[in-house]
């Protein structure tokens, strides 16, 4: 059905910061929303981009194989996959009650990391790291929201990473984490989010997601900034926001299915000392031929630890 869909399509993505927009140092943005952010573009004002389909995008450069798809993945930093998992229950286990960690740690490590290896990067000495837990949005959730602004959740280096997982999980994980990453087998790190939607028998309609290829996104586009209000470590996170720029190239996959899974860098730094966009900035937002009534989306997100070692 989607391919047959136009491969251009206006969409309206929410908090863009204006063109001109000109600061210094890191943009505070108040996660409460109490404390209005200068240089954002109104929601009602909010540009409109152009959303092209990547199924016609992946069909274009020949995607039908794991070494196709790897291609696809390295030049655009995310692709679509098919990948029907024997996952039951997609909730984060209660470890006291099931401290094997039910069907995540039992099921999908195992065919996740076979994804890595196999299918996004083949022959790369790495070590996977993943931990028993999942994020879940949708209706009755724990995350009942969705995040519908333009939003990159990571800084650009090692040193950003380590300031947001000090931010989100205190000293001591940021220390760990650290301690490996400095380790002389390690050349580099990335964070790989499995995005899918679980528990749906139809294919989304409900605010897909929308993932923007970094080779289109100028240096200067780039904001650096922070959230407050938004951790209980008290601390400020390290992101990135982004100016408009209508040569910025925004993807998305109309009507996913439960058996499909979009796999797209959420950080990446190496030790080459190039402090450089590799991942991608993303947003849910509203599929324009999308008529209602239509499920609201019930979806999850595994970020997955990958550090590259030497050969």
């Amino acid at each position: 059905m989607s391919l047959t869909q136009p491969y251009e399509v206006p969409a309206q993505l929410g908090n863009f910061f204006r063109e001109d927009f000109t600061y210094e140092g890191r943009v505070v943005i108040d996660a409460t929303g109490q404390t209005p952010t200068k240089g954002l573009y109104p929601a009602d004002k909010s540009p409109t981009v152009s959303m092209r389909n990547g199924r016609i995008q992946q069909g274009r450069e020949g995607v039908i194989d794991a070494s196709s798809e790897s291609t696809f993945y390295d030049k655009y930093s995310f692709v679509l996959l098919n990948h029907k998992s024997k996952v039951k229950d997609w909730e984060s286990p209660n470890l006291e009650e099931r401290p094997d960690g039910g069907d995540l740690t039992n099921i999908y490590h195992a065919e996740v990391e076979e994804i890595i290896r196999t299918r996004l990067l083949p022959g790369v000495n790495l070590r996977v790291q993943q931990l028993p837990y999942i994020l879940r949005r949708g209706p009755e959730t724990p995350n009942p929201f969705f995040g519908t602004v333009v939003h990159n959740d990571y800084g650009l280096d090692a040193d950003d990473f380590e300031e947001n997982t000090r931010a989100f999980s205190g000293q001591e994980s940021a220390s760990l984490w650290r301690d490996v990453y400095d380790d002389d087998e390690v050349t580099g790190f990335a964070v790989i989010n499995f995005w899918r939607t679980v528990y749906m028998d139809e294919p989304l309609l409900h605010l897909p997601l929308a993932l923007l290829e970094p080779n289109s996104v100028a240096e200067e586009d780039l904001v650096f900034s922070g959230l407050s209000n938004f951790m209980q470590t008290k601390g400020i996170t390290n992101q990135m926001s982004l100016r408009f720029n209508p040569d910025q190239r925004w993807y998305y996959f109309p009507y996913m299915t439960s058996d499909e899974v979009i796999a797209f860098r959420n950080f990446e730094c190496h030790k080459d000392g190039r402090r450089v966009l590799r991942t991608c900035f993303h947003a849910a937002f509203q599929q324009p031929d999308a008529k209602e009534p239509y499920p609201q989306r019930q979806s999850c997100e595994y970020r997955v630890n990958v550090f590259f070692l030497k050969d």
